[in-house]
């Protein structure tokens, strides 16, 4: 523990993370917090949740560390050696702000006017009755779980509770947020058929997503510091916690504030850094999705986790290069950064774009997923043969935050809260969107650009445009409490109901996908995993049951897919989470760490009963595994969730 002693230098302070993502769920009191470092080791099956078999919340820990005048970090400040009060103001602005049916800044959305979510509701007072605004909140001391609740906030004359703060024994702050409760005060429904781009924007429906500023007053011995401000906002769950999106928030605010001279690109392209994640993720996308586990998963030709594959793109062989050639095909397989026209299915990664569903037309460069500069620089260098062959050679992350030096912890818990955040496709995305790839949103880097803590501007007039959002005195310039949640959809259990794979009819019933690392689309059972498991059983049927992967949505008790948009507000709770299990010892490339789906164990007996009987009798085309029952659904659920 550091003494007081030795904090005589500091001469400010900083909050991390500086950007905190946490996630509701409906369990009552339990929660885990949001990783505090890139790499942390899997949790044991069933961690996230509780006894009664509810999801827990994620919440956010915010630490204080001292620095001195060189900019160095000297100290986590704590209760034991600093006196502190936090304060936070989390918002809900979702029903008060304007519709959402795509990026705004896309040249496409040049002509596109967002008219308001509750058109109806016109005057200011009906305006405010849609914003959910409990205020701010203040807590010290440690161990402290009560009394900074935001429960008075309210929707249309109702109290709507969106989380609360409690510190930990050392007066760290934990920011809790909401149950996943959505509601609507007069009835209406979640998704309207009738309302002209009625997914996501329901009429007089509220969810208790919410995000606002955190600060804290700091004295060591009685002298007052500055203390530089963090933010925090809640998501939705993430049913496959350890599963990374193809790219990370964090990488796109990387590439932002690179290109904006921010901070500084790397000096050399690592292999293991900077060129192997974007290879392994898209075989970690195996256990979410059964188009990319046929090709990069443990039985397919592209496996990014063989050794043997791992060797011969992490260095170069001998003075001919032997495997250039390969480097370069993968290479030329991703989509590239340029916007060429004519978007192609095919290209990687097989994942859907901001475009897609909006202005989805063949000449938009945007309905599928480009390749981001960033990262294509480090392809590219590699391709070529100029990257550092440091596979095997850089000692393994730190598991836990406690292991990482003091002067890297910061960072730490930076990165770590929005690795595991996806950064696209941005229609509207998961936990943020669209706005955040700009940098009018930042103060510094990963640092909010804030008002004067007040609620931000509602009111741009009856429609938002292109031109007055990207405006210099728009709403992409200082934000206050519910300025990041406010673009995402309303209800959010509408979109985690509609975030479906195979779409695009023409080309496959299982990719390209929109973003299966949270939403998954296809997944390894417990009944096949138990398969698998069973030494008893023949070596065939036990691969057979390991390749097979069944629709995440298959437990939803409902007859259709469209009934599972209203379903989901209230059974969220009960889909499967993606967890790491052990996988057998006896079997040749089966990998060491599986991820099968885990149900409240209540529900995994009745689902094991209905996939016994199923299997007598079983659909095993890629449409069922997509989610739709038949044709006629799919093309009713395009028509639902992209109006068209």
């Amino acid at each position: 523990m550091t003494e007081k002693s030795d904090l005589s230098n500091i001469v400010r302070a900083e909050i991390h993370p500086s950007i905190g993502v946490g996630r509701v769920g409906n369990a009552e009191r339990e929660y885990y917090l949001t990783p505090q470092v890139p790499n942390p080791a899997p949790k044991p099956p069933h961690s996230y949740r509780d006894a009664t078999g509810a999801i827990k919340r994620e919440a956010v820990q915010f630490r204080i560390y001292g620095y001195n005048a060189e900019g160095e970090v000297v100290a986590e400040l704590t209760a034991d050696n600093a006196q502190i009060e936090w304060q936070a103001h989390i918002a809900n602005l979702k029903s008060a702000w304007y519709e959402f049916n795509g990026a705004l800044d896309l040249p496409e959305a040049k002509s596109s006017k967002m008219p308001r979510r509750n058109p109806n509701m016109v005057s200011p007072e009906q305006r405010s009755t849609l914003a959910i605004d409990p205020g701010k909140r203040n807590i010290s001391g440690k161990n402290t779980q009560t009394g900074a609740v935001f429960d008075t906030g309210q929707f249309m004359g109702e109290a709507v509770y969106l989380g609360e703060l409690h510190t930990d024994p050392q007066g760290r702050l934990i920011v809790l947020g909401g149950h996943g409760h959505s509601n609507s005060p007069t009835g209406m429904p979640a998704f309207n058929p009738a309302q002209e781009n009625g997914f996501g924007n329901a009429i007089a429906w509220h969810d208790d997503t919410s995000d606002g500023p955190v600060d804290a007053n700091v004295s060591i011995n009685g002298k007052p510091i500055p203390v530089e401000g963090a933010w925090v906002a809640f998501a939705p769950p993430k049913f496959a916690p350890d599963i990374i999106g193809w790219r990370s928030m964090y990488e796109l605010m990387e590439g932002l504030f690179i290109k904006n001279a921010m901070i500084d690109p790397p000096t050399t392209v690592s292999f293991t850094k900077h060129v192997y994640p974007i290879l392994q993720r898209m075989s970690a996308l195996q256990w979410v999705n059964a188009g990319f586990a046929a090709m990069f998963g443990a039985d397919g030709p592209l496996n990014f986790n063989d050794p043997k594959l791992i060797d011969k793109l992490c260095r170069i062989h001998g003075p001919r290069d032997a495997y250039a050639g390969l480097r370069r095909e993968i290479y030329n397989a991703f989509r590239p950064s340029e916007k060429n026209p004519g978007a192609n299915p095919r290209t990687w990664p097989w994942l859907y774009g901001d475009a897609f569903g909006s202005y989805d037309d063949d000449l938009s460069a945007e309905i599928y997923l480009l390749l981001p500069e960033l990262l294509e620089t480090s392809l590219k260098a590699w391709m070529l043969g100029k990257f550092d062959a440091d596979w095997g050679t850089i000692p393994t992350p730190p598991k836990d935050i406690n292991d990482v030096p003091l002067a890297d912890q910061p960072a730490s818990l930076s990165k770590s809260s929005l690795h595991f955040c996806a950064a696209d496709a941005f229609h509207p995305g998961i936990e943020l969107t669209w706005p955040m790839r700009h940098i009018t949103m930042y103060q510094a880097p990963f640092r909010i650009r804030r008002n004067q803590g007040e609620l931000p501007k509602l009111d741009y007039g009856t429609y938002l445009t292109q031109e007055t959002a990207l405006a210099f005195d728009g709403p992409l310039n200082e934000q206050g409490p519910g300025s990041l949640t406010r673009w995402m959809l309303v209800p959010w259990q509408v979109d985690t109901a509609g975030c479906r794979s195979g779409y695009t009819k023409s080309y496959d019933d299982t990719i390209p996908s929109f973003w299966p690392a949270h939403v998954p689309n296809q997944v390894l059972t417990e009944t096949d995993y138990q398969t698998l498991m069973d030494a008893e059983k023949s070596p065939s049927d036990r691969r057979n049951a390991f390749l097979h992967r069944e629709s995440w949505y298959a437990t939803i008790p409902t007859q259709s897919s469209l009934e599972q948009l209203s379903a989901m507000v209230t059974y969220f709770g009960k889909m499967g989470i993606i967890e790491a299990r052990p996988g057998p010892s006896d079997l040749d490339g089966i990998p060491d760490t599986i991820y099968v789906q885990t149900l409240p164990q209540k529900l995994e007996k009745s689902v094991r009963a209905a996939a016994a009987l199923a299997s007598q009798k079983a659909d095993t085309s890629h449409l069922t595994q997509a989610g739709f029952n038949n044709e006629e659904e799919r093309r009713a659920m395009h028509q639902m969730r992209f109006g068209k």
